[in-house]
């Protein structure tokens, strides 16, 4: 059968699928005469619609071919079987044998053990499972690519329908929509502590689509096009607008985003879908679905950012479509707490003066959007599963960033707890507050210099807030990355001098740029690596990109005003990648003073011991270096060879560890003997218990989130570091594993009970 029959008979279908539809009657009817329709189109014995309730059973809800004594009897987990199989992995199944397919489980109540052929497609809607769509043959039968897609073409229609509750009849025990009502929790990963009660807010879309079939492909092509143009003309406006002044990024921004929308597979499969009979709006939502089972499995940052992309072309394309207005005011609602697949550094920066917390699907405990919302002080838990799914606009939510937990319409109970919680933190905070002009001088007199991570201009407040002596780290890439062009040398330069203004006198270490990895500038085109956390990154990249260090080296000069100017180099590896970032740094020196130019009272170059070879580099190294900044993160996944994206292998091993432990002290004993000052940074630097252990085997100066501050020091005073130093030594020598048990116990019977151990 040639492609244009086929499309024929794909429209018949669905023509005669979107008239069962517009009958009246009951829901049942209407679901036993669709699989009728479709068993006889299909030329299949058997076809079964399963849908998944609100308790996550996939339940037989209408067959034709099977016996109807099964129908709202037979039930299937989700992985069970075959159709459990396509539910859990969103993926069709097809086979010309199925008991000898792995996995089969036999529903006898069915009667099906007589039909040897099995095809099934997940009915899904924009990654949201809603049910699965069999058909079954007597004989074996080769199930075609051809098959499978016409399937899924009417799994869509019917996935349009049940989400409208097209299926729910009144009497139905589990109602598909139930979801969206009762209480529900789900655990993620911890991006930002932090806890708040609030209202939910949805930053992606959700849209009706109340006529999924159409008759006329021309005119359903007609809209696409007339969509696509609108929304071409709409992206060039904004782009103009925003980039007046800089016409060759408008132009690059530009041409990249017509690439996308231009891009002939996307535009050829959405046209494929209205020629076997979907509306448009259903054919871009169809391709839209693709793209975020594609985007669930790439691990590649690069590839994933691409789908992304097209995902929210989709999402655009559908606003048009369906003319809906997605649009809400932050400041009109009450404590808001967004939920969103992911969202972009500069999105979470345009709302973070109204911002309560932030929820998302994706994202990763190293992206710079995590990074961005810990200098914004928002409580953050990503990686928090079915949330778009399960929840509406204006629900109440609780959001434990302390524990990467999500509480969707809590019980009067868990709100209590949550109140309570958040009123004894608040007491907690004030005391902390009374320390803020005092030092963290531990029991034993050991003085530790408790500094702030900072990387944008809303971080610096912070700084007097908190009581911390001085910026321990400044990510000046979060200033590009925030930003749709780089920064020019004058830009730069004005925001250095600013966050040394708003220093008022205290140290700042300024991190050249950390980039590569997930953190890619506009004008640097990405490599496509396997490994990108252990590839061309930091200074890596920056000595081959040398304009962009030079650059940042001049405008740091030029910032620092004839004030104290210190530079730290990121992952550096061997002792010739310093040497080489470190010339190029004097080298700016020099040709700052020839031309009479006003240059820093100081200069100190050091680097960040973040690779475990650099603990073992020359002499020369370390006597030309000016400081030791360990990035805590990075050592410690180095370290253990554990990805700290990858939450398995990452909460295996315990940076408290005896071995990770001896590895920090010898780094330690060499600064020492080389009398070079020595800092930490890293999020375990915030950590109560990593905090003390850190200052007992001397490490005297700490880097970390500004409301860690507090705690920290008030914890920091109540303590004898020599005390703890006994017991490091102690497990080290007794070969113990970790040492994180007896702290533990020992911050218990020091009773520092408002201090969370977590």
């Amino acid at each position: 059968m040639n492609q244009k029959n086929k499309n024929v008979n794909s429209r018949v279908l669905l023509g005669r699928l979107k008239q069962t539809l517009a009958e009246q009657g009951e829901a049942q009817a209407r679901l036993n005469e669709i699989v009728k329709l479709i068993a006889s189109s299909m030329k299949s014995e058997v076809c079964s619609i399963y849908l998944k309730r609100a308790d996550n059973v996939m339940e037989l809800y209408a067959t034709e071919g099977l016996l109807t004594k099964a129908v709202h009897y037979s039930q299937l987990k989700i992985g069970q079987g075959l159709v459990g199989r396509i539910a859990e992995t969103a993926e069709p199944i097809k086979t010309s044998n199925v008991s000898q397919r792995k996995g089969f489980l036999y529903l006898p109540e069915t009667g099906e053990e007589k039909y040897r052929s099995f095809l099934g497609v997940p009915i899904q809607r924009l990654g949201k499972i809603l049910g699965v769509l069999v058909i079954q043959n007597l004989l074996e039968r080769e199930y075609t690519d051809d098959d499978v897609y016409g399937l899924e073409i009417v799994a869509m229609v019917i996935a349009e329908m049940a989400e409208l509750g097209v299926f729910t009849g009144s009497n139905d025990k589990h109602k598909l929509g139930q979801e969206r009502k009762a209480p529900f929790s789900t655990v993620g990963l911890i991006g930002k502590e932090g806890v708040a009660i609030g209202t939910t807010v949805l930053l992606e879309p959700t849209f009706k689509i109340t006529n999924p079939v159409a008759d006329n492909p021309i005119l359903e092509k007609q809209k696409l096009n007339s969509a696509l143009t609108k929304l071409k003309n709409s992206l060039a406006e904004s782009i103009s607008r925003k980039y007046a002044k800089q016409k060759g990024e408008f132009l690059e921004i530009l041409e990249t985003h017509k690439l996308l929308i231009e891009d002939k597979g996307w535009l050829h499969r959405m046209d494929v879908s209205i020629d076997n009979g979907l509306s448009a709006s259903v054919a871009v939502e169809k391709e839209q679905t693709a793209i975020k089972a594609r985007i669930a499995k790439v691990q590649n940052y690069y590839f994933r950012e691409r789908l992304n992309e097209f995902y929210e072309i989709s999402n655009s394309l559908l606003k048009i479509m369906t003319k809906q207005k997605v649009t809400f005011k932050l400041n009109k609602i009450e404590k808001p707490i967004l939920i969103a697949r992911n969202i972009s550094p500069l999105e979470l920066i345009s709302m973070r003066e109204h911002l309560n917390g932030l929820i998302l699907e994706e994202g990763s405990v190293g992206s710079h959007t995590t990074i961005v919302c810990r200098a914004l002080n928002i409580p953050l838990v990503i990686q928090a599963k079915l949330l778009i799914e399960k929840a509406n606009h204006g629900d109440k939510v609780i959001i434990d960033g302390d524990k990467g937990i999500v509480y969707l319409r809590p019980e009067k109970e868990i709100i209590g707890s949550y109140k309570s919680k958040l009123a004894m933190r608040n007491k907690a905070q004030k005391s902390f507050f009374a320390l803020k002009d005092q030092n963290a001088i531990s029991m034993d007199g050991i003085k530790i210099s408790l500094m702030i991570n900072a990387g944008l201009m809303e971080d610096l407040p912070s700084l007097a807030d908190s009581g911390a002596e001085g910026v321990g780290l400044y990510r000046t890439e979060l200033q590009f990355l925030t930003r749709n062009t780089v920064p020019k040398r004058a830009q730069q330069a004005k925001i250095y001098s600013k966050v040394l203004d708003s220093a008022l006198g205290l140290p700042v270490y300024f991190r050249t740029l950390d980039i590569g990895s997930d953190k890619i500038l506009p004008s640097i085109s990405p490599e496509i690596e396997p490994n990108p956390a252990l590839g061309w990154r930091a200074i890596r990249l920056a000595l081959e990109k040398s304009s962009v260090l030079k650059m940042q080296a001049q405008a740091l000069i030029r910032g620092a005003q004839g004030r104290d100017l210190n530079i730290v180099i990121p992952l550096v590896t061997k002792a010739s990648e310093f040497d080489q970032a470190k010339g190029i740094i004097l080298k700016e020196i020099a040709r700052e003073k020839s031309r009479k130019r006003l240059t820093p009272k100081s200069i100190k170059v050091g680097a960040m011991l973040e690779v475990p070879s650099l603990a073992f580099a020359n002499k020369s190294f370390f006597k030309s270096v000016d400081f030791i900044m360990v990035g805590g993160n990075d050592l410690k996944q180095f370290f253990f060879a554990a990805d700290r994206e990858n939450e398995k292998v990452r909460r295996r091993y315990d940076v408290l560890s005896t071995s990770f432990l001896s590895f920090l002290k010898l780094i330690n004993k060499k600064c020492a003997q080389f009398n070079l000052p020595l800092s930490f940074c890293g999020e375990d630097a915030g950590k109560p218990i990593e905090a003390l252990v850190l200052s007992s085997i001397g490490f005297r100066s700490l880097s970390m989130q500004p409301d860690s501050i507090g705690p920290i020091k008030a914890l920091l005073r109540g303590v004898s570091l020599s005390e703890i130093s006994s017991l490091v030594n102690q497990c080290i020598e007794e070969n113990i594993e970790t040492v994180r048990p007896l702290m533990t116990n020992y911050i218990a019977s020091i009773n520092q009970d408002h201090i969370s151990m977590t």
